[in-house]
């Protein structure tokens, strides 16, 4: 297939020549996964901080009718898988490579079966990077990576190294506000 002058053709697709491919772990602090609070001894609790399970996080975004609660400390002792607004949680096991950008949650805890992206690098726009990571692209990526036939999964490394198209961050904004809009509709 011949490129159109300007693009070019990358593991990930085919991206406007100024964009660079950048792993998750460069854009991200500490990507982790959570826990099951009843493996350290806690039990559900009928309200307290929210406890995000990865059939929350849904094809058609957050789903909180999904969500448990633990008790504050819990989730102070669980505060590895802790996750709040901003963070972008992508399922790593079942439905390997659903994504949520958490807004409106405030604080929370997550299992193991998610992964938390937060976004910490000054030249990447979260809401951006969750546009990208919810692609058909994407997820047919993290689709072929996937092991296990009875128990679909995928590890956190290989979460790390995903490779995100960036372009300069006023491009992201705009890209990213663009997109947002259609989604609210």
């Amino acid at each position: 297939m011949e490129l159109r002058p300007g693009y070019k053709q990358t593991e990930v697709g085919v991206i406007p020549c100024g964009w660079e491919l950048a792993p998750l772990s460069r854009l991200s602090a500490f990507i982790t996964k959570g826990s099951t609070p009843t493996t350290y001894g806690f039990k559900w609790e009928p309200t307290g901080v929210l406890f995000l399970r990865s059939e929350c996080v849904s094809e058609d975004g957050l789903d909180l009718k999904q969500s448990m609660f633990i008790s504050p400390i819990a989730h102070a002792a669980l505060r590895r898988s802790e996750v709040r607004d901003g963070d972008i949680l992508i399922t790593i096991t079942g439905n390997v490579g659903r994504a949520v950008l958490l807004a409106g949650v405030g604080e929370a805890n997550l299992n193991q079966h998610i992964a938390r992206v937060r976004v910490t690098a000054p030249d990447a726009n979260p809401t951006f990077v969750f546009h990208v990571l919810s692609q058909p692209t994407t997820r047919r990526y993290f689709s072929s990576i996937t092991t296990g036939q009875a128990y679909p999964q995928i590890s956190l490394q290989q979460v790390r190294n995903a490779e995100v198209p960036m372009p300069a961050i006023a491009e992201q904004r705009a890209i990213a506000a663009a997109l947002s809009d259609v989604d609210a509709l």
